[in-house]
Order: C-alpha cells, then structure tokens, then sequence
C-alpha cells in the first residue's frame, strides 16, 4: 500500500511538470513567441537550472561528508565540526537572494523541482544537524533525521561505522561514486534527443494542418496519387486523429511505469538494463556493509539482523536479507544463502565459499563488493557512450523521413511541370 501511495506521488509529480510545461508553453505563445520555440527555450533554461542545482546539491552533501570524515578521523567533535563549516561558508548577499527569486518567477519547472525535491536552504539542513549533534544524538541518528544532508550511502556507513566501531575507517572508504549521480549524468544524454523528438513533432503537427492538405488539392487536380512516404506520413496522422486517446493513455502509462521505477524499489530490480545496473549497486552495497560487520567480529545472524533492520537499505535489500536469514538460520552456508536470496550473484559464490573455508570472509566480502561497484560504474558509462549516439540516429532518422515525405511532393510536382 505505502509503495503504491509513493507511485501515485511520484506520478502525480511528473503529470503536473507535464501540465505546468504546457502552460509555460502557451503563456510564451500568448506573449509573442511561437509555441515550438518558446516550448524549446523554456525547456533549455528551466534543464540548465535544475541540472545545476541538482549537482550543487550533490557537491554540497560529498563536502559536508568529507568535513565529518575528516572530523571523525582526527577525533575533533563533530558538531564543532560541523558549525565551523557552516560559519566558513559564504553568505548569500541582496543580490543573489534577488536573483533566486527572479528565477523561481521566471523558470516555473525549476521552482516547481524545487518544492518536489525540498526547497530549504543547504545551509539550514547543516543548521539543524549541527543543533541535533550538539543535543547528543549520534551521528548516524543525526544524519537520519535530516534527510538530504548527505547522500544514503553515507548515511549507511556511519551507522556501520557506528555499530562496529571503527566510524573512521568505515567513513573514509565510503564509496564516493553515487548511483543518482551516475544516473544525473546519463539523463540528460537521453532527455535531449526526446525533446528533439518532441519539437519535431511539434513541426510536423504543423506541416500535416497547415501544408499537406494544400498538397492534398493539388494533387486532386492532377489526379496524381501522394508519394508513397508522403501516404505513409498522412496514415500515420490519420491514424493518430482516429485514436485522439491513444496518446495521453500511452503517456500516462509511459509516466506511471517511470514513477513505479523510482518509487519502488522492487521494480527497479526487475526492471530490464535498469535492474542489472540496480542490482549490482545494490549487492556491492551490501557485501561492503556485510563485511565491515564481519570484520567487527559481529557473528552472521546478527550482522544479517543489523543490515536487515537498516532504513538506509533498500527495501528490495532488506527483504532479501531477512531470506537469507532464515537460510542461515536453518543452517544454509552463507554463500548458499546468499544466492538464493539474490544479494550474491553466482559466479561469485565459490569465491565466497573459499574465504570461510580460509577464514578471509570479511575481506572477500569487501572485495567482491568493490568489485560489483566499479563494474557498475563502468556499465553506466558504457551505457552513456553507447546510448546518447544511437537515440540521436534515431531521432535523425525520423526527421530526415519527414524532410522526405515533406519534400518528395514539391519535387513530384516540379517535375510534372517541366514536362
């Protein structure tokens, strides 16, 4: 029910960045610029500044990490720490306070990704968790009740850390390549060639109204049949004004499939290249946290039982350690246990099969673990080079079918004029 409630928020989120884009759109039209255009320009400005806040939000959680690793390490306190980051930090002058509310006037998507992400001020989450420190919380309970002041990642490792003991080892080797920030990176290369697709749409909407039924006349009086890519383009019109509804309901299902992808986490780890790359990330996160455990010499139930009770798990993560709990419990080695649970992929369970039977489990874990989270890495990178280039062909394949279809009855009729 809970997940089901978060996808209808996830969906309603996108609908209404939809809705509010469409607004923006005709309320440039109505000011003076084309509605393709101004959709385009709109588009680009509002990217540029939720791309750039997004990224500085993400800068400022990898700086705050490093001052509380750097603090742990050192044995400084941490909430000193903490409050000497925030007094160091620049302040925000009359002019960019001016210029911050220009920009939530004029860019609506950006304020609108704003209040759906969180719109306090970095600055006043460091605030509260430097109050929240200095009351005598714990990092790890501190950390978790501010949410957005540092990445899930970190936030696993200091209660880790804190659980094992060894806070500062567990901190410094905390992995600083994140998965939303692979992800923010790939985005954009596929957002761009869609919104190509969109804007060409948008002109071909335009030629089909405006030109084609003049080149349909003209015809008609030769009594000349269209080009064959030309028809096609006219059936393809005619089929979607047939089947007016067909496009919403494809689009409301294309937004609830993605909300479903981000809001649960269960379909992210089935949902095809999505959840391979998912469920590395998410096993390497795993078998790291495992084996710091282990090293601790924290015995397997109990560790399966801490990382089992973590809200910083994925839920998918969590329910998979609970089964291979049980496995355990009835006496299942662990690399058996495991793998059936899917937080161990099967090539590498005689590996782990080995390291007990060597007594170097928590290493192995560790290792395997890294492994996993560099492999990840890399296939999303790969997955940027491969595919930017083959969605800007496609997208280039539509328009030159357009051009095609569009020029080849001009042509037709030169032609015919010559004779």
């Amino acid at each position: 029910m809970r997940a089901a409630i978060q996808t209808l928020k996830i969906f309603a989120q996108l609908t209404g960045g939809a809705v509010l884009l469409v607004l923006a759109a005709g309320l440039s039209g109505l000011a003076g610029f084309p509605g393709p255009i101004g959709m385009c320009v709109l588009v680009l400005l509002n990217w540029s500044a939720i791309y750039a806040f997004l990224r500085y939000r993400q800068g400022r959680q990898d700086e705050l990490a490093q001052v509380l690793t750097a603090a742990v390490g050192s044995h400084v306190p941490v909430a000193r720490a903490v409050q000497s980051y925030l007094f160091d930090r620049p302040r925000r002058g009359e002019i960019d306070t001016l210029l911050t509310v220009v920009a939530g006037i004029a860019l609506p998507l950006y304020t609108y990704v704003r209040l759906c992400v969180g719109w306090w001020r970095f600055d006043t989450l460091v605030d509260e968790l430097a109050d929240r420190l200095l009351s005598g919380q714990s990092l790890s309970e501190a950390l978790a009740a501010v949410p957005g002041v540092v990445s899930r990642e970190f936030r696993l490792a200091a209660a880790v850390g804190e659980a094992t003991g060894s806070l500062g080892p567990t901190l410094r080797t905390t992995d600083r390549e994140r998965w939303s920030a692979d992800w923010l990176d790939l985005v954009p290369r596929i957002l761009y060639p869609f919104l190509v697709f969109v804007f060409v749409s948008m002109i071909a909407a335009f030629l089909m109204v405006y030109i084609v039924p003049r080149f349909h006349k003209i015809f008609a009086e030769f009594g000349e049949p269209f080009p064959f890519e030309t028809q096609v383009l006219v059936d393809t019109w005619n089929f979607t004004g047939e089947n007016f509804l067909l496009v919403p309901a494809v689009l409301g299902l294309g937004l609830i499939a993605v909300a479903a992808v981000i809001a649960i986490s269960t379909v992210r780890w089935y949902t095809p290249f999505v959840g391979r790359l998912y469920r590395m990330r998410a096993r390497a996160e795993f078998l790291r946290a495992l084996g710091r455990l282990l090293v601790a010499e924290r015995t397997i139930p109990l560790a399966l039982e801490f990382l089992g009770n973590s809200g910083d798990l994925p839920p998918v993560v969590r329910r998979r350690v609970a089964t291979a709990a049980v496995g355990i419990g009835r006496g299942d080695p662990l690399a058996d246990a495991l793998e059936r649970a899917g937080l161990l992929p099967s090539h590498m369970a005689p590996l782990v099969r080995s390291a007990e039977r060597v007594h170097t489990l928590p290493l192995a874990l560790g290792e395997l673990g890294d492994r996993l989270a560099v492999r990840a890495a890399r296939a999303v990178r790969r997955a940027m080079i491969v595919a930017s280039p083959l969605l800007v062909i496609a997208v280039g394949a539509v328009v030159g079918f357009i051009a095609v279809a569009m020029f080849l009855p001009l042509i037709h009729l030169l032609t015919r004029l010559s004779e």
